[in-house]
């Protein structure tokens, strides 16, 4: 019975050697924490839940910093229509407003709301002198 208990032991330390162990890469910034591939599931218009527009397409990848210290990154994202464009992205303002910077646009500076690992919230906010509503809230969950 001594015995089985002590192989029983080492298989389990083992085991749990396998399951916790690795190479964790370091990750300097939260830059590497945010990156990843990303997909729209809400959006609030200001604070009303928009159930108008088909968000199954829409997928935002924010590259891994390279070197991880590195400030900017790469993104590619496909919007609701389905049209694809390219560009870069960092973190402003002490990690608290994502900035995409498309190839072909202008800086689109997202107030992070809040992150996990399983949610990100972002808001983006209008001048009061554009026509529209004022407020956009987006969640967006890993994929």
């Amino acid at each position: 019975m001594k015995s089985i208990f002590t192989k029983l032991l080492i298989v389990s330390f083992l085991a749990l050697e396998f399951s916790c162990g690795g190479n964790i890469p370091d990750c300097p910034t939260k830059m590497c924490v945010l990156s990843g591939e990303w997909r729209l599931t809400e959006t609030y218009i200001n604070g009303v839940l928009d159930i108008s527009t088909d968000l199954s397409k829409y997928k935002l990848t924010l590259l891994m910093p390279e070197p991880t210290t590195a400030t900017t990154s790469l993104f590619n994202r496909v919007n609701p229509s389905g049209v694809a464009d390219i560009g870069t992205w960092e973190l402003r303002n002490n990690s608290t407003v994502l900035a995409l910077i498309p190839a072909s646009g202008f800086v689109e500076p997202y107030i992070i709301k809040s992150f996990t690992p399983r949610k990100l919230v972002l808001i983006i906010e209008r001048d009061i002198n554009k026509t529209g509503a004022d407020e956009f809230e987006f969640v967006l969950e890993p994929f």
